[in-house]
Protein backbone atom coordinates (compact mmCIF):
# COMPACT_ATOMS: atom_id res chain seq x y z
CA UNK A 1 0.00 0.00 0.00
CA UNK A 2 2.51 1.89 -1.06
CA UNK A 3 -0.07 4.96 -2.29
CA UNK A 4 -2.02 4.92 0.91
CA UNK A 5 -2.31 8.87 2.47
CA UNK A 6 -5.71 8.53 4.53
CA UNK A 7 -7.27 6.12 6.89
CA UNK A 8 -10.89 7.34 6.48
CA UNK A 9 -13.11 6.30 9.52
CA UNK A 10 -16.47 7.72 9.99
CA UNK A 11 -17.34 5.80 13.17
CA UNK A 12 -15.12 5.58 15.99
CA UNK A 13 -16.35 1.50 17.22
CA UNK A 14 -15.90 -0.07 13.54
CA UNK A 15 -12.55 -1.61 15.36
CA UNK A 16 -14.17 -1.94 18.83
CA UNK A 17 -12.82 -5.89 18.95
CA UNK A 18 -9.72 -5.61 17.13
CA UNK A 19 -6.42 -7.02 19.32
CA UNK A 20 -3.97 -6.56 16.47
CA UNK A 21 -2.72 -4.37 14.26
CA UNK A 22 0.09 -3.98 11.50
CA UNK A 23 0.52 -0.83 9.14
CA UNK A 24 3.91 -1.70 7.36
CA UNK A 25 5.50 -0.04 4.02
CA UNK A 26 2.95 3.05 3.61
CA UNK A 27 5.41 5.68 3.22
CA UNK A 28 2.83 8.65 2.10
CA UNK A 29 0.56 7.86 5.12
CA UNK A 30 0.02 11.43 7.00
CA UNK A 31 -3.39 11.02 8.61
CA UNK A 32 -4.32 9.96 11.67
CA UNK A 33 -5.35 6.29 12.53
CA UNK A 34 -8.20 4.28 14.82
CA UNK A 35 -8.03 6.23 17.72
CA UNK A 36 -10.74 4.25 19.55
CA UNK A 37 -9.25 0.73 20.18
CA UNK A 38 -10.41 -0.44 23.38
CA UNK A 39 -9.11 -4.47 23.14
CA UNK A 40 -5.97 -3.56 20.84
CA UNK A 41 -2.94 -5.82 22.40
CA UNK A 42 -0.49 -5.26 19.87
CA UNK A 43 0.55 -2.59 17.44
CA UNK A 44 3.06 -2.37 15.15
CA UNK A 45 4.00 0.80 13.12
CA UNK A 46 6.58 0.11 10.36
CA UNK A 47 8.37 2.41 7.56
CA UNK A 48 5.75 5.10 8.00
CA UNK A 49 8.10 7.73 8.00
CA UNK A 50 5.05 10.64 7.65
CA UNK A 51 2.22 9.17 9.89
CA UNK A 52 1.93 12.18 12.36
CA UNK A 53 -0.78 11.14 14.60
CA UNK A 54 -1.00 10.19 18.67
CA UNK A 55 -0.29 6.34 18.92
CA UNK A 56 -3.63 4.47 19.69
CA UNK A 57 -3.02 3.33 23.60
CA UNK A 58 -5.10 1.57 25.35
CA UNK A 59 -4.85 -0.41 29.16
CA UNK A 60 -5.01 -3.64 27.48
CA UNK A 61 -1.78 -3.20 24.86
CA UNK A 62 1.19 -5.08 25.76
CA UNK A 63 3.10 -5.23 22.56
CA UNK A 64 4.25 -2.11 20.80
CA UNK A 65 6.84 -2.09 17.32
CA UNK A 66 7.63 0.98 15.87
CA UNK A 67 10.43 1.11 12.85
CA UNK A 68 11.12 3.95 10.90
CA UNK A 69 8.16 6.24 11.88
CA UNK A 70 9.87 9.15 12.86
CA UNK A 71 6.89 11.74 12.96
CA UNK A 72 4.74 10.02 15.25
CA UNK A 73 3.91 12.16 18.48
CA UNK A 74 4.92 9.61 21.41
CA UNK A 75 3.69 10.33 25.01
CA UNK A 76 4.20 7.93 28.07
CA UNK A 77 3.51 4.54 27.45
CA UNK A 78 1.07 2.57 29.72
CA UNK A 79 2.06 0.86 32.85
CA UNK A 80 0.89 -2.66 31.40
CA UNK A 81 3.17 -2.46 28.29
CA UNK A 82 5.37 -5.61 28.55
CA UNK A 83 7.27 -5.36 24.91
CA UNK A 84 8.90 -2.69 23.10
CA UNK A 85 11.30 -2.78 19.81
CA UNK A 86 12.18 0.27 18.80
CA UNK A 87 13.94 0.35 15.04
CA UNK A 88 15.63 3.13 13.04
CA UNK A 89 14.76 6.00 14.86
CA UNK A 90 15.68 9.66 15.62
CA UNK A 91 14.69 8.51 19.30
CA UNK A 92 17.03 10.27 22.13
CA UNK A 93 17.90 9.32 25.46
CA UNK A 94 15.60 11.45 27.05
CA UNK A 95 12.60 10.90 24.56
CA UNK A 96 13.05 6.17 25.39
CA UNK A 97 13.03 7.63 29.20
CA UNK A 98 9.81 9.53 28.88
CA UNK A 99 8.19 6.20 27.43
CA UNK A 100 9.38 4.05 30.04
CA UNK A 101 8.73 6.24 32.89
CA UNK A 102 5.00 4.16 33.79
CA UNK A 103 6.29 0.82 32.16
CA UNK A 104 6.30 -1.18 35.22
CA UNK A 105 5.46 -4.15 33.81
CA UNK A 106 8.29 -4.50 30.91
CA UNK A 107 9.86 -7.64 30.19
CA UNK A 108 11.33 -7.49 26.32
CA UNK A 109 13.03 -4.30 25.12
CA UNK A 110 14.48 -4.18 21.78
CA UNK A 111 16.82 -1.08 20.32
CA UNK A 112 17.67 -1.35 16.86
CA UNK A 113 19.10 1.10 14.44
CA UNK A 114 18.43 4.03 16.77
CA UNK A 115 22.10 6.34 16.55
CA UNK A 116 20.89 9.05 19.02
CA UNK A 117 19.93 6.39 21.82
CA UNK A 118 23.60 6.44 23.47
CA UNK A 119 22.10 4.72 26.70
CA UNK A 120 19.75 3.33 28.75
CA UNK A 121 17.25 4.99 31.63
CA UNK A 122 19.07 4.37 35.30
CA UNK A 123 15.42 3.79 36.97
CA UNK A 124 12.34 2.83 35.87
CA UNK A 125 12.32 -0.37 34.20
CA UNK A 126 15.55 -1.73 35.52
CA UNK A 127 13.32 -3.81 38.13
CA UNK A 128 11.43 -6.00 36.08
CA UNK A 129 13.00 -5.61 32.44
CA UNK A 130 13.89 -9.78 31.52
CA UNK A 131 14.86 -9.79 28.09
CA UNK A 132 17.06 -6.58 26.53
CA UNK A 133 18.12 -6.05 22.99
CA UNK A 134 20.84 -3.89 21.55
CA UNK A 135 21.52 -3.70 18.00
CA UNK A 136 23.56 -1.51 15.36
CA UNK A 137 23.17 1.47 17.61
CA UNK A 138 26.76 3.03 17.34
CA UNK A 139 27.04 5.57 19.67
CA UNK A 140 25.89 3.47 22.26
CA UNK A 141 27.09 3.43 25.82
CA UNK A 142 26.81 -0.26 27.19
CA UNK A 143 27.87 0.88 30.93
CA UNK A 144 24.32 1.10 32.09
CA UNK A 145 23.12 -2.19 31.40
CA UNK A 146 24.82 -3.80 34.35
CA UNK A 147 22.35 -1.45 36.45
CA UNK A 148 19.58 -4.55 35.04
CA UNK A 149 19.84 -6.62 36.98
CA UNK A 150 16.63 -8.50 36.64
CA UNK A 151 17.99 -9.29 32.88
CA UNK A 152 17.26 -12.95 32.24
CA UNK A 153 18.30 -12.78 28.20
CA UNK A 154 21.02 -10.11 26.87
CA UNK A 155 21.59 -9.64 23.30
CA UNK A 156 24.14 -6.76 21.95
CA UNK A 157 24.56 -7.22 18.64
CA UNK A 158 26.70 -5.29 15.88
CA UNK A 159 27.81 -1.95 18.01
CA UNK A 160 31.01 -0.04 19.20
CA UNK A 161 30.06 -0.89 22.46
CA UNK A 162 31.49 2.03 24.29
CA UNK A 163 33.07 1.38 27.48
CA UNK A 164 32.44 -2.52 27.31
CA UNK A 165 36.08 -3.80 27.12
CA UNK A 166 34.94 -6.33 29.65
CA UNK A 167 32.00 -8.47 29.84
CA UNK A 168 31.38 -9.06 33.60
CA UNK A 169 28.84 -12.48 34.06
CA UNK A 170 28.57 -11.88 37.47
CA UNK A 171 26.84 -8.56 37.47
CA UNK A 172 23.41 -10.46 36.55
CA UNK A 173 22.02 -12.89 39.17
CA UNK A 174 19.75 -14.47 36.89
CA UNK A 175 20.89 -14.29 33.93
CA UNK A 176 20.21 -17.49 31.22
CA UNK A 177 21.40 -16.53 27.72
CA UNK A 178 24.30 -13.73 26.68
CA UNK A 179 24.57 -13.33 23.02
CA UNK A 180 27.13 -10.77 22.06
CA UNK A 181 27.92 -10.39 17.77
CA UNK A 182 30.29 -8.06 16.51
CA UNK A 183 31.42 -5.64 19.65
CA UNK A 184 34.44 -4.24 18.53
CA UNK A 185 35.96 -3.40 21.82
CA UNK A 186 35.04 -6.33 23.49
CA UNK A 187 38.43 -8.14 25.41
CA UNK A 188 37.17 -10.11 28.06
CA UNK A 189 34.17 -12.41 29.38
CA UNK A 190 35.21 -12.66 32.76
CA UNK A 191 33.20 -14.22 35.68
CA UNK A 192 35.04 -13.78 39.65
CA UNK A 193 33.49 -14.14 43.04
CA UNK A 194 35.18 -10.64 44.20
CA UNK A 195 31.69 -8.86 44.90
CA UNK A 196 29.62 -12.32 44.27
CA UNK A 197 28.19 -15.43 45.28
CA UNK A 198 28.13 -19.13 43.30
CA UNK A 199 24.84 -18.42 42.89
CA UNK A 200 25.27 -15.37 40.56
CA UNK A 201 26.62 -17.74 37.66
CA UNK A 202 23.30 -20.69 38.32
CA UNK A 203 21.11 -20.02 35.62
CA UNK A 204 23.29 -19.04 32.53
CA UNK A 205 22.64 -21.45 30.41
CA UNK A 206 23.82 -19.96 27.11
CA UNK A 207 26.59 -17.74 26.06
CA UNK A 208 27.21 -16.88 22.35
CA UNK A 209 30.48 -14.59 21.01
CA UNK A 210 30.41 -14.10 17.20
CA UNK A 211 32.77 -11.77 15.36
CA UNK A 212 34.62 -10.35 18.64
CA UNK A 213 38.10 -9.77 16.54
CA UNK A 214 39.78 -7.91 19.97
CA UNK A 215 38.44 -11.01 22.64
CA UNK A 216 41.54 -12.46 23.92
CA UNK A 217 40.21 -14.61 26.98
CA UNK A 218 37.40 -16.36 29.06
CA UNK A 219 38.31 -14.94 32.27
CA UNK A 220 37.01 -18.02 35.09
CA UNK A 221 38.21 -17.74 38.44
CA UNK A 222 39.33 -20.61 40.08
CA UNK A 223 37.02 -22.85 41.84
CA UNK A 224 34.07 -20.86 40.06
CA UNK A 225 31.72 -22.85 38.13
CA UNK A 226 28.93 -22.36 35.89
CA UNK A 227 27.09 -24.92 36.81
CA UNK A 228 24.18 -24.94 34.23
CA UNK A 229 25.83 -23.84 31.38
CA UNK A 230 25.01 -26.13 28.44
CA UNK A 231 25.50 -24.18 25.45
CA UNK A 232 28.80 -22.19 24.43
CA UNK A 233 29.43 -20.83 21.30
CA UNK A 234 33.16 -18.54 19.85
CA UNK A 235 32.52 -18.01 16.33
CA UNK A 236 34.82 -15.33 14.86
CA UNK A 237 37.50 -14.21 17.80
CA UNK A 238 40.58 -14.19 15.64
CA UNK A 239 42.48 -13.05 18.92
CA UNK A 240 41.03 -15.94 21.12
CA UNK A 241 44.16 -17.95 22.56
CA UNK A 242 42.56 -20.66 24.64
CA UNK A 243 39.89 -21.95 26.47
CA UNK A 244 39.84 -21.83 30.41
CA UNK A 245 42.05 -24.66 31.77
CA UNK A 246 39.75 -25.99 33.54
CA UNK A 247 36.52 -26.12 31.27
CA UNK A 248 35.51 -29.59 32.12
CA UNK A 249 34.78 -28.17 35.79
CA UNK A 250 34.14 -24.87 34.95
CA UNK A 251 31.18 -26.13 32.38
CA UNK A 252 30.10 -29.24 33.92
CA UNK A 253 26.92 -29.34 31.82
CA UNK A 254 28.15 -28.04 28.44
CA UNK A 255 26.31 -30.15 26.05
CA UNK A 256 27.46 -28.26 22.58
CA UNK A 257 30.24 -26.23 22.05
CA UNK A 258 31.43 -24.74 18.70
CA UNK A 259 34.55 -23.47 18.29
CA UNK A 260 34.53 -21.68 14.76
CA UNK A 261 36.91 -18.87 13.06
CA UNK A 262 39.70 -18.78 16.40
CA UNK A 263 42.92 -19.70 14.87
CA UNK A 264 44.67 -18.54 17.71
CA UNK A 265 43.07 -21.54 20.15
CA UNK A 266 45.64 -24.49 20.03
CA UNK A 267 44.56 -27.08 21.82
CA UNK A 268 41.37 -27.96 24.14
CA UNK A 269 42.59 -28.24 28.21
CA UNK A 270 44.72 -30.90 29.47
CA UNK A 271 42.06 -31.83 31.45
CA UNK A 272 39.73 -32.56 28.71
CA UNK A 273 36.38 -31.76 27.57
CA UNK A 274 33.29 -31.87 29.88
CA UNK A 275 31.81 -35.44 30.26
CA UNK A 276 28.51 -34.42 29.06
CA UNK A 277 29.14 -32.82 26.10
CA UNK A 278 27.17 -33.93 22.73
CA UNK A 279 27.62 -31.80 20.30
CA UNK A 280 31.28 -30.44 19.23
CA UNK A 281 31.87 -28.19 15.85
CA UNK A 282 35.01 -26.96 15.10
CA UNK A 283 35.70 -24.94 12.06
CA UNK A 284 38.40 -22.51 10.25
CA UNK A 285 40.28 -23.09 13.37
CA UNK A 286 43.62 -24.72 11.65
CA UNK A 287 46.04 -25.02 14.96
CA UNK A 288 42.85 -26.92 17.03
CA UNK A 289 41.76 -29.46 14.01
CA UNK A 290 45.74 -29.68 13.70
CA UNK A 291 46.14 -31.04 17.39
CA UNK A 292 42.53 -33.07 16.85
CA UNK A 293 44.59 -35.00 13.93
CA UNK A 294 47.72 -34.99 15.52
CA UNK A 295 45.85 -36.64 18.71
CA UNK A 296 47.95 -34.29 21.29
CA UNK A 297 45.91 -34.19 24.42
CA UNK A 298 42.95 -34.93 22.31
CA UNK A 299 40.45 -37.46 24.41
CA UNK A 300 37.28 -37.06 22.10
CA UNK A 301 37.26 -41.02 22.62
CA UNK A 302 36.33 -40.14 26.59
CA UNK A 303 33.18 -38.28 26.40
CA UNK A 304 29.89 -41.09 26.39
CA UNK A 305 27.32 -38.60 25.36
CA UNK A 306 29.30 -37.22 22.44
CA UNK A 307 26.70 -37.96 19.35
CA UNK A 308 27.15 -34.69 16.90
CA UNK A 309 30.83 -34.06 15.71
CA UNK A 310 31.43 -31.32 12.45
CA UNK A 311 34.96 -30.63 11.64
CA UNK A 312 35.35 -28.13 8.76
CA UNK A 313 37.07 -25.49 6.97
CA UNK A 314 40.46 -26.08 7.86
CA UNK A 315 43.51 -26.27 5.31
CA UNK A 316 45.78 -28.78 7.57
CA UNK A 317 47.19 -31.76 5.56
CA UNK A 318 45.69 -35.11 6.40
CA UNK A 319 46.07 -38.24 4.50
CA UNK A 320 43.75 -39.82 6.29
CA UNK A 321 40.93 -39.51 9.20
CA UNK A 322 39.84 -40.84 11.89
CA UNK A 323 42.67 -42.45 13.57
CA UNK A 324 41.75 -45.56 15.54
CA UNK A 325 40.29 -44.91 18.45
CA UNK A 326 40.14 -41.08 18.61
CA UNK A 327 36.17 -40.82 18.08
CA UNK A 328 33.82 -42.31 20.60
CA UNK A 329 31.70 -44.90 20.50
CA UNK A 330 28.52 -42.68 21.05
CA UNK A 331 28.83 -40.95 17.83
CA UNK A 332 26.09 -40.61 15.76
CA UNK A 333 26.65 -37.87 13.45
CA UNK A 334 29.67 -36.93 11.88
CA UNK A 335 30.35 -34.28 9.21
CA UNK A 336 33.45 -33.22 7.37
CA UNK A 337 33.16 -30.38 5.31
CA UNK A 338 35.47 -27.78 3.55
CA UNK A 339 39.21 -29.93 4.02
CA UNK A 340 40.81 -30.05 0.95
CA UNK A 341 43.57 -32.08 2.15
CA UNK A 342 41.78 -34.88 3.30
CA UNK A 343 42.93 -37.67 0.70
CA UNK A 344 41.30 -41.03 2.82
CA UNK A 345 39.08 -42.48 5.12
CA UNK A 346 41.27 -44.29 7.63
CA UNK A 347 38.71 -47.33 7.93
CA UNK A 348 39.87 -48.70 11.61
CA UNK A 349 38.75 -45.27 12.85
CA UNK A 350 35.10 -46.52 11.74
CA UNK A 351 35.21 -49.79 13.26
CA UNK A 352 34.03 -49.15 16.64
CA UNK A 353 31.16 -46.79 15.66
CA UNK A 354 28.86 -48.78 16.71
CA UNK A 355 26.03 -46.27 16.73
CA UNK A 356 27.15 -44.22 14.00
CA UNK A 357 24.15 -43.26 11.89
CA UNK A 358 25.05 -40.15 9.52
CA UNK A 359 28.24 -39.55 7.54
CA UNK A 360 28.26 -36.45 5.44
CA UNK A 361 31.12 -35.27 3.61
CA UNK A 362 31.16 -31.88 1.50
CA UNK A 363 34.09 -30.02 -0.43
CA UNK A 364 36.99 -32.01 0.15
CA UNK A 365 37.95 -32.37 -3.46
CA UNK A 366 40.96 -34.89 -2.88
CA UNK A 367 38.42 -37.49 -1.25
CA UNK A 368 38.77 -40.40 -3.46
CA UNK A 369 37.28 -43.64 -2.15
CA UNK A 370 35.32 -45.67 0.38
CA UNK A 371 37.08 -48.65 1.64
CA UNK A 372 35.86 -52.00 1.43
CA UNK A 373 34.10 -53.17 5.13
CA UNK A 374 34.87 -49.50 6.46
CA UNK A 375 31.66 -48.36 7.47
CA UNK A 376 29.67 -49.74 10.38
CA UNK A 377 26.23 -51.19 9.69
CA UNK A 378 24.40 -48.94 11.75
CA UNK A 379 24.77 -46.29 9.19
CA UNK A 380 21.12 -45.35 7.35
CA UNK A 381 22.30 -41.73 5.70
CA UNK A 382 25.07 -40.94 3.35
CA UNK A 383 25.32 -37.95 2.17
CA UNK A 384 28.41 -36.94 -0.50
CA UNK A 385 28.69 -33.29 -2.18
CA UNK A 386 31.30 -31.35 -3.31
CA UNK A 387 33.70 -34.46 -3.76
CA UNK A 388 34.22 -35.11 -7.50
CA UNK A 389 36.41 -37.65 -7.14
CA UNK A 390 34.55 -39.90 -4.51
CA UNK A 391 31.29 -38.75 -6.64
CA UNK A 392 32.51 -40.74 -9.43
CA UNK A 393 33.76 -43.82 -7.57
CA UNK A 394 30.06 -43.71 -5.67
CA UNK A 395 27.74 -43.59 -8.75
CA UNK A 396 25.15 -45.69 -8.71
CA UNK A 397 25.63 -49.34 -10.05
CA UNK A 398 28.79 -47.91 -12.17
CA UNK A 399 31.01 -46.60 -9.67
CA UNK A 400 33.76 -48.42 -8.31
CA UNK A 401 33.05 -48.05 -4.58
CA UNK A 402 29.36 -48.75 -4.95
CA UNK A 403 29.53 -51.91 -3.97
CA UNK A 404 30.69 -50.56 -0.46
CA UNK A 405 28.29 -48.84 0.64
CA UNK A 406 24.84 -50.13 -1.76
CA UNK A 407 23.66 -51.48 1.77
CA UNK A 408 23.02 -48.05 3.34
CA UNK A 409 18.59 -46.99 3.26
CA UNK A 410 19.33 -43.67 2.40
CA UNK A 411 22.55 -42.41 -0.09
CA UNK A 412 22.55 -38.66 -1.30
CA UNK A 413 25.33 -38.24 -4.26
CA UNK A 414 25.57 -34.55 -5.37
CA UNK A 415 22.35 -33.64 -4.54
CA UNK A 416 20.46 -37.04 -5.75
CA UNK A 417 18.84 -39.02 -3.16
CA UNK A 418 18.73 -42.81 -3.41
CA UNK A 419 16.66 -44.49 -1.06
CA UNK A 420 16.44 -48.86 -0.75
CA UNK A 421 12.68 -50.26 -1.31
CA UNK A 422 10.38 -50.64 2.09
CA UNK A 423 12.58 -47.22 3.27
Amino acid sequence: MAGWEEWLCRNDEVFSLLQELRIRGCPKLIKSIPKHLPSLKKLGIANCEKLECFLPMTPSICELQLKKCNALQLEPLPCGLQELEIGGSNMNDSILEQMLQHCTHLDKLTISGCSNIKSLPEDGVSITLKKLRIEQCKAFDHSKIFLYTSLESLEIKDTKCGQLESFLLGSFPILKHVDISRCEELKFISATLEGSHHQHLTCLNSLEIWWCQNLSSLQIEDGLSVTNLTRLWLVGCPSLKSLPEQTHSIFPSLEALRIYGCPEIERVPKEGLPFKLKAFTIGSSDKLIGSLIRKKEWSLYTLPSLTYLLIGGSEVEMECFPDEHLLPSSLETLWLSQLPNLKSLEYKGFQHLTSLSRLLIDSCPKLQSMPPNMLPPSLSRLCISNCPLLEERCEKEKGKDWANISHIPVIEIGGEVMMKKGQ
